[in-house]
């Protein structure tokens, strides 16, 4: 049984930790980001504010917090520690994001790369590149062997279209800057066919000899997605320290009442540059929890399948009610992933339509 006390749901919409780096920014593009949503896309505002506790797993990490970044923009979550992920109940229909460094245990390991096998969307940052990337999915990205420095630099978005990449940009060409930690390692392409680049940083390619900022690829039923650096900000991003509440009016998708109240808002007095960054990283993250939402509808249809009772499935139990997919058939056999990654032959009589 999981030790209960060390499960974190976040279901609650309260303050940031005091100790959040840039926390006005992050709360002024929490106000942009929802206002934004609901003038733009209100299907996809209900979608995230229906997200329960179970949907996103958080794994704690002492470089980065994204979890900060869901509290900030509302989002609710449930925080494990990296020991807990070998034994925790990861099914396809979930997202799991790994904080940096990403120390998982080879046990937890081997459950992440069949929690995605299964359909399960997998978010990492940073020097979980090396920690799970590398180990848990060999042959698609890895570290260049190179660390950056602590500065911040420009990121072209190459998908502004993409389901993940919408909408990140809060003013129109208005690129978002990013906030490289010293140490932060940069990522090699080695499946190029396979990985998919969106959003890149020029700057970083002649720096560091790799340009990818955020990556994506499938594996099996679900996909990966990396970035470099951390999700909370340490250092203020480039450009003149304008006030948000000075170039507010320049930002689409805002009723006048919107921008009034914006105005008005204590946030609104932290500079531009912070809560465009700001902003975008909680879009990105929003964008990618909506898709996944969508995506499941699909998902149900391939696991289609349940157990007429109990089953085993490579040592797992599976019991009405688990989704099952059915990979094969052989005669009076079927082989069957579980919503879990797990494979195993049985006989089609124990098996029935979901």
């Amino acid at each position: 049984m999981k030790p209960l006390h060390l499960l974190l749901t976040f279901s609650f919409f309260g303050a940031l930790p005091s100790a959040f780096a840039g926390e006005a920014s992050e709360q002024a593009a929490a106000k942009l980001l929802e206002a934004k949503m609901k003038s733009e896309d209100p299907s996809a505002f209900q979608v995230l504010k229906a997200v329960q506790g179970r949907d996103i797993v958080v794994v704690q990490g002492s470089m980065d917090h994204i979890e900060q970044i869901l509290v900030a923009a509302k989002i609710r979550h449930t925080l494990i520690t990296p020991e807990q992920v070998g034994g925790f109940d990861l099914r396809g229909d979930q997202i799991l994001m790994v904080n940096c460094p990403g120390n998982i245990p080879k046990r937890g390991l081997r459950r992440i790369e069949k929690f995605v096998r299964a359909g399960g969307l997998l978010y990492t940052t940073d020097w979980a590149l090396l920690n799970v990337i590398q180990a848990a999915f060999p042959k698609t990205i890895a570290h260049n062997g190179q660390s950056t420095g602590n500065e911040v630099t420009q990121v072209h978005v190459h998908a502004k279209h993409d389901d993940m990449m919408s909408n990140v940009l809060l003013r129109k060409d208005q690129d978002p800057q990013w906030w490289l930690e010293g140490g932060s390692y940069p990522i090699k392409i080695l499946d190029r066919e396979k990985v998919e680049v969106l959003a890149s940083s020029a700057e970083m390619g002649k720096k560091y000899g790799a340009a990818p900022v955020v990556v994506r690829f499938r594996w099996d039923d679900g996909e990966v997605i990396h970035v470099v650096s951390h999700f909370y900000r340490q250092m203020d991003a480039q450009g003149p320290a304008v006030a948000a509440a000075k170039v507010i009016d320049e930002v689409q998708g805002l009723s006048d009442g919107d921008k009034a109240e914006f105005k008005a808002s204590a946030p609104s007095a932290a500079p531009i540059a912070n809560v465009e960054s700001s902003y975008a990283f909680q879009r990105m993250t929003s964008n990618l929890i909506t898709s996944k939402a969508q995506k499941n509808e699909a998902w149900k249809k391939d696991y289609g399948y349940t157990a007429t009772g109990e089953v085993q499935v490579d040592g797992r139990t599976v019991k009405k009610g688990d989704r099952l997919k059915v990979l094969s058939r052989r005669g009076s056999k079927v082989r069957v992933r579980d919503d879990q990654g797990n494979e195993a032959e049985l006989d089609s009589s124990t098996i029935q339509a979901y």
